[in-house]
Parts: C-alpha cells; structure tokens; sequence
C-alpha cells in the first residue's frame, strides 16, 4: 500500500517537530518586595496625631500633608508618611 503523496508531504512537518528539542522552559519573574521601604515598622503609629517617628539614617522619607500637592514619581525604597491639617497619621507607604 502506498501512501499518496499528499499525505506524505503534510506528514513530514508532524514527523520532524517530534525530533526538535524542547524549548527551555521561561526564567522565572523576579521577586518583587512587597515592602522594600520598612513601612511596616511604622503601621503602629497610624491613627496617632504628631506621633515621634524615627527614622533609620539613610533611609530616605518624605512627610506630606493629604490636602496639598505632592510629587508623584515612584521611589520604591522611600517612605511617605500621610498626615491630615491636624498632624493626624494616616498612612505610611513605600513611594
């Protein structure tokens, strides 16, 4: 029995993907830090008005008041501290 030579040709693709290697499987994503500035250490203080906050040396903050303007770039390993007119914490973030 012979094979048409049509089947044969559509065959021939089937025949050599099953030889090629197998691909590499993909890197794995990097880890991401979920706190790569310490905010966590300062969640205690949130609620408190004009809490004493110390801050590591080095360690890079910025205290900003929620009714003014502020920048908006991202700078993961800096802290910001959110305060109200009333010097009220309300939030302690990594940006």
């Amino acid at each position: 029995m012979k094979l048409p030579l049509s089947l044969a040709v559509l065959a021939t693709p089937f025949a050599l993907a099953a030889c090629t290697p197998e691909a590499p499987p993909p890197p794995e994503p990097e880890t991401v830090s979920v706190d790569p500035c310490g905010a966590a250490r300062y969640s205690h203080l949130i609620g408190q008005t004009s809490p004493t906050i110390s801050v590591p040396e080095g360690q890079m903050y910025r205290i900003a008041r929620e009714d003014r303007p502020m920048t908006m770039e991202m700078i993961q390993d800096r802290l910001t501290f959110i305060v109200d007119s009333r010097g009220k914490l309300l939030s302690v973030s990594c940006s």
